[in-house]
This record gives C-alpha cells, sequence and structure tokens, in this order.
C-alpha cells in the first residue's frame, strides 16, 4: 500500500517534516530484531541488557527495541531485593534477568522504536514490517492477553497554537469514524491507556469561539488531560513548549519524552493480519491532517459535531 504524503510536508526552517513509529508485537526476540533491522538499515547492534537494545547509526538514526515494561527495563525487581536486606550478585542478576525475560515474552510486548523518519523517505519502513512479518511476529489479537499498539509521532508543522488546536479539533471531530475504521480491539479499549477526552473539554475547544493564546490552551489541555492516556496525545509537545509547566500538571511525568510531536495512540498492531499495514494506519492519521488543513470545512464539522452532541451528551459528564 502507498504511504499517503499530507498537505504540509515541511516545518517552518524549510525541512521535511519527521514522524517516529512505536510497534508493539511479540514472537520475535530481541536480538533478531536487532538483525532485521541492521538487514534493513545498516547501522550496529548493542546490548544494553537483556531487555534493551539498540541499532546505532542506521541511515536513519538510532533505532530502540526494547520490552515494554519501565520495571524490566530499569530493573526496577532490584530495589524491592535490596529493601529486603539482599544484595544480588552478578550472576544472579542475569539468572533473574533470563527468567523474567522469558517471562515477559507470554504476555509483555516487544517494542520497535524508529528514529524520526522524514515523510518522503516514509516508504522505506514496508522493509522491517516486511522483515517482522516473515519472522512470524504477533499482533494485537493473537491472544487475548495482548493488548499491543502501533504508535507514531507526527511531527508538527509548526508550534503555532492555531495549528495545534486546528490538529486537535480535527482528529476530535473524526475520533468515531477513525475507531470504526480501526476497529479498536476489546482489550485495548478495556484498558486506560487511550482514554477518552472529558466531553466537558471536548465541547470547549471546539466552540468555533474558543481563540486562546498558546498559554491558554496549554492551561486549558492540561487541566482536563492531566495524562499521556489519550488517543491523541499532546503532552510531549507542550512539554517540549514549556517543559517545567507541563511536567508540573501531568500524572507519570518521568515517561514523557520532550518532542515537537504529536503522540498518536489509538491504532492496534495486526502485523500477522492480512490486509493491514502501518502505510493503512498512516494514511488514516493523514485524513487528520487534511481536515486540520482545511479551516472553512473543519469549522463547519465542529459545529455539526457540537450540534449532535448537545443532544446527546449527559450533563453530569461535564463536571
Amino acid at each position: 500500500m502507498n504511504w499517503n504524503i499530507p498537505p504540509r510536508t515541511k516545518t517552518e526552517s524549510g525541512e521535511w517534516r519527521r514522524v517516529g513509529f512505536e510497534l508493539e508485537f511479540s514472537g520475535v526476540d530481541l536480538e533478531s530484531l536487532g538483525k532485521l533491522v541492521e538487514e534493513s538499515y545498516g547501522g550496529e547492534l548493542r546490548k544494553e541488557s537483556p531487555f534493551s537494545y539498540k541499532v546505532l547509526d542506521t541511515k536513519f538514526g538510532d533505532f530502540g527495541l526494547e520490552v515494554d515494561s519501565i520495571q524490566l527495563k530499569d530493573r526496577k525487581y532490584k530495589e524491592f531485593v535490596e529493601a529486603m536486606g539482599f544484595e544480588l550478585a552478578k550472576d544472579e542478576i542475569e539468572k533473574v534477568d533470563n527468567t523474567l525475560y522469558d517471562l515477559a515474552k507470554i504476555a509483555v510486548p516487544f517494542e520497535l522504536v524508529t528514529p524520526p523518519v522524514p515523510m518522503d523517505k516514509i516508504d522505506e519502513l514496508d522493509k522491517i514490517e516486511d522483515a517482522l512479518r516473515a519472522n512470524h511476529a504477533k499482533g494485537t489479537r493473537a491472544s487475548f492477553l495482548y493488548a499491543f499498539g502501533m504508535q507514531f509521532n507526527p511531527e508538527c508543522p509548526d508550534l503555532n497554537v492555531s495549528t495545534i488546536l486546528n490538529y486537535l479539533r480535527s482528529f476530535l471531530v473524526l475520533l468515531d469514524w477513525l475507531k470504526e475504521e480501526i476497529d479498536v480491539d476489546l482489550t485495548r479499549r478495556i484498558l486506560p491507556f487511550i482514554n477518552s477526552f472529558p466531553d466537558a473539554y471536548i465541547l470547549k475547544i471546539l466552540d468555533n469561539d474558543y481563540s486562546p493564546s498558546l498559554e491558554e490552551f496549554m492551561a486549558d489541555y492540561l487541566e482536563h488531560n492531566p495524562t499521556r492516556n489519550r488517543p491523541l496525545d499532546l503532552t510531549c509537545l507542550l512539554a517540549h513548549i514549556d517543559k517545567d509547566f507541563t511536567l508540573s500538571k501531568v500524572k507519570e511525568a518521568e515517561l514523557i519524552k520532550p518532542r515537537p510531536t504529536f503522540h498518536y495512540r489509538l491504532p492496534d498492531c495486526r502485523i500477522d493480519e492480512d490486509g493491514w499495514s502501518m502505510a493503512k494506519e498512516w494514511n488514516r492519521w493523514v485524513k487528520v491532517e487534511e481536515l486540520a488543513g482545511n479551516p472553512e470545512e473543519l469549522a463547519k464539522k465542529c459545529s455539526e459535531y457540537l450540534a449532535e452532541a448537545s443532544r446527546k451528551i449527559i450533563p453530569g459528564n461535564l463536571l
């Protein structure tokens, strides 16, 4: 499938906008995954721990390969053991690491984190997708235990509040369509990783008379959404604009990486299913970008959404 290009391809500096992907799956261990990345993009595989590898200096930058659990990556179990008065020797740590790694294969996803890829080169990600599929990677629906997602981080064209607001408005009016198109897996829907935006916040920002300053927009967003767990997470972008203010307002601030990107968290990873592709999910996102770049149509969609919402939203949900 072709990768569609959004209307705005360049940043204010004239550089191609970039996008990084985070793909969760099982069935391909980290070392094998690293070799697949090397074969696809060059670079040098480096093991940081049983739970984390890097492929350094590829044609696009550094790839991250890891078990998607901060408790494992940071060896949090050592704190628990040491708090009980024990100190693990090096060989004992290796045994625990290996045991936890084997257990993690059952339900904890392996994650491939790409470097930011210029949008004119985005189709080269087909190489690693094809390699994963050929090596029998398993996706979201392979087990009820798997709540695997595909997240990506498209660079914002600029940091003007009108641009950020229009992207968020476009996403919200298209969210029902996106959910229907993606058919988000039940396991992911019932877990808290992609919680809905509060009704009160949706009504506030879709009002075409809402015209905040950047500071006001940030304050409003973080008041209603002090979390990463939204289908379109803006905390990374807002932390890039004002790190101290943003991190002072959010939960799990240590997980937020300041960067000038949106953090789109909605899609499943169905790497093992016919008809699914990273390009398909990307092309759905491009519909959001297209509407965001059409202010007249976006204003019309916002008005229609609010008219429909006024008949559906329960007053108590606005509190």
